[in-house]
């Protein structure tokens, strides 16, 4: 699958811990490659290139999935709690996704 939004580049983060390749969708955390699904990777890329900027569930539903997307609204916590454990040092105490409680998802950026 091609995806033409996101240019070839490299995203760091987190002091260098992370680095994400948009050209060829792949991660490394730790000096380890992580396996992300697409809509993993896809969630992931959406968040960081909006640093600061809190998303609410239904949002990313619409932005990351699509406006046809007719599922749950709990698949984007599903998504997000598995990706925290792919990238984050310490997933119940996440510093790159952060939770903002009664409103959505920041990758909060500093």
């Amino acid at each position: 699958r091609v995806n033409k939004k996101y240019p070839g580049t490299t995203i760091v983060l987190d002091g260098g811990r992370v680095r994400i390749n948009t050209l060829s969708r792949s991660i490394i955390v730790d000096d380890e490659e992580k396996a992300l699904t697409p809509t993993e990777f896809d969630l992931l890329i959406h968040l960081v290139q909006h640093p600061n900027r809190v998303f609410s569930r239904q949002s990313l539903l619409e932005q990351v999935w699509g406006y046809d997307y007719l599922g749950d609204l709990r698949t984007v916590d599903v998504h997000i709690r598995r990706l925290r454990q792919k990238i984050e040092k310490d997933p119940a105490r996440p510093t790159i996704i952060i939770t903002k409680f009664g409103v959505g998802y920041v990758y909060q950026s500093y």
